[in-house]
């Protein structure tokens, strides 16, 4: 028989899984690349694309087309992440540095939460639904539909207070009428 996991060994495992999850959440094709160029900039913003370039060890080029598909805009106008943005360094007008947009910020914080939460019931409610492991099987249609609670949670982490309390008070609405057409 192979290893047992243990069960730190499982929940650990369980919040690297969440940690892909919040970056599937934000584009469903986010490359390791991207992910660990976001966790740079996170990690230290204001740096140059040459700077983060040396940290990964890859050339200045592909940072530059990895820091533009992570900004609002990818290469020929193509829609981008919309997680980092540029901004002309105030010491050198040919140099830009790289920050997080609140959408960036709003995603590191929830990676942050997930990886110091400790609640097991709040990450196995993350993780309901389809088998993980069955995930690659499944047909595009399946994997958005699927992706509909990060998606929301996402959303969720740029509204203020009375925004979620009006959103929780809409659903208890529709819950409700749900129940009373239910034949009983």
């Amino acid at each position: 028989m192979g290893d047992q996991l243990t069960k730190d060994n499982r929940t650990a495992l369980r919040k690297c899984l969440l940690f892909m999850q919040a970056f599937r959440a934000v584009g469903p094709i986010m490359t390791t690349q991207q992910a660990y160029a976001f966790l740079m900039v996170a990690m230290d913003e204001g740096r140059g694309v040459q700077e983060y370039a040396d940290r990964a060890g890859i050339t200045q080029s592909v940072m530059t087309r990895i820091l533009f598909a992570l900004g609002p805009r990818g290469q020929k106008g193509a829609a981008g992440y919309g997680l980092v943005q540029q901004a002309i360094d105030p010491e050198d007008s040919r140099k830009h540095r790289t920050y997080l947009t609140g959408k960036g910020k709003a995603l590191m914080r929830e990676m942050v939460r997930l990886i110091r939460s400790d609640d097991q019931r709040a990450m196995k409610l993350r993780l309901r639904g389809p088998d993980l492991m069955m995930m690659a099987e499944k047909s595009p249609q399946d994997l958005a539909r699927d992706q509909w609670l990060p998606r929301l949670m996402a959303a969720g982490c740029k509204l203020d207070a009375d925004d979620i309390q009006l959103a929780v008070r809409q659903i208890e609405v529709l819950i409700g009428s749900r129940q009373s057409k239910r034949p009983r």
